[in-house]
């Protein structure tokens, strides 16, 4: 016998037992959704998503589809094989891999820079369950500021003074398909262009919370916010959407209000990231002669047991922190959390709905103040 041969013969046949032990890797599904409003940037990949779909590429067979909000429910915008190829079989060389995912890019951007939305409102959580309706492993690149302005987490009734542990909890529990299997990344939270009013810190702390803790409650693999800004310039949304009201710091004569969103973080007495400096310049209305009433209030959204507490909290927050930056403690009058029984503006209908432009005035902390300091 030839043992030569024989040798050569067991080595072929173990390769080819080898080979058919191991199973093709299934292609990886990339899902882009976007939600393209007129107040958000205008739709663009950011560093960190192209590298994460540019590892899926190196993998090997690869999927990218596009959802628009605004497309027929479960419809893609566009479904397209990323892979790069060489004639039938991935490529397998490196360089032209990469010069190939270099031109399946540059066609994928120019497609989404050119996604404008026709919605009247904001609902990243349809463009979300859309990317979710079909099984199986996938990643989930949902590019939006999250700034949902429909039920079942209509933000222009919430404001983005809320418990983020509560408001994830009512969120139904078939709003979404399960996330099982499915890497899911948030882009472009809290970022926002047009009418919309910038996000003071805390506000866009308690949106991304919102955001993870949504997607932990319908059981993802992985729940990521890329804070990586969204790159794309001014939007080219085509409808006005509404706004969410996060408030605005006003002087007048001898008030001062005092938005809770630019004060504290979400449904807490800790003060926000910027809300130091902001009672600075209300301590500069105070001299030997000031003296001032705190009132701080909240919108008709929880008991009245729970709002009474947290603005009274909040008020002595507001008092403590002016004492520090040295205005006398002798100066203050009266401290009172007032809930939401005594309203700047009466929140609810007669229906016993929300009104959204009240209840963000009534989200505050005013500063009543007699005998203020001269700016001269």
């Amino acid at each position: 016998m030839n043992h030569s041969r024989l040798f050569a013969a067991v080595v072929l046949v173990a390769a080819a037992c080898a080979a058919c032990g191991e199973a093709p890797r299934e292609a990886t599904t990339v899902r882009i959704g976007v939600t393209a409003s007129a107040n958000e940037p205008r739709v663009e990949l950011t560093r960190t998503v192209v590298e994460r779909l540019s590892e899926a590429v190196d993998q090997g067979a690869t999927r990218v589809v596009v959802y628009r909000q605004g497309e027929d429910s479960g419809s893609a915008y566009s479904d397209e094989d990323f892979t790069v190829r060489d004639g039938n079989d991935v490529e397998s060389d490196s360089a032209l891999r990469e010069l190939g995912f270099e031109q399946n890019l540059a066609r994928l951007t120019g497609q989404l820079s050119g996604l404008g939305g026709s919605s009247g409102d904001l609902d990243p959580l349809s463009v979300l369950a859309d990317m979710a309706s079909t099984a199986g492993p996938a990643v989930l690149v949902l590019q939006s500021s999250g700034l949902q302005t429909t039920e079942p987490l209509d933000l222009t009734r919430l404001g983005l003074d809320f418990d983020v542990a509560a408001v994830v909890a009512s969120v139904p529990d078939d709003t979404l398909p399960e996330l099982t299997g499915k890497d899911v990344i948030f882009s472009g939270l809290g970022q926002v262009a047009g009418d919309q009013p910038q996000l003071p810190p805390a506000a866009r702390e308690s949106l991304v919370g919102v955001w993870l803790g949504i997607c932990a409650k319908f059981g993802a693999k992985s729940c990521t916010h890329d804070t990586e800004p969204v790159p794309g310039g001014a939007s080219i949304g085509r409808a006005d959407v509404p706004v969410v009201d996060v408030g605005q710091v006003v002087h007048q004569d001898g008030l001062v209000h005092l938005p809770s969103a630019v004060l504290f973080k979400a449904w807490s007495d800790e003060l926000a990231p910027g809300a130091r400096e902001v009672l600075a310049e209300v301590a500069k209305k105070f001299d030997g002669r000031t003296t001032a009433r705190v009132i701080a209030r909240t919108a008709s959204t929880v008991s009245a047991e729970a709002a009474a507490d947290l603005t009274r909290r909040r008020g002595q927050r507001v008092v403590s922190t002016l004492v520090e930056l040295g205005v006398s403690r002798a100066a203050f009058t009266e401290v009172f959390g007032a809930g939401f029984t005594s309203p700047l503006a009466v929140d609810l209908d007669d229906a016993g709905d929300l009104i959204p432009d009240a209840a963000a005035r009534n989200r505050s902390v005013v500063v009543e103040l007699a005998d203020p300091k001269s700016s001269s």
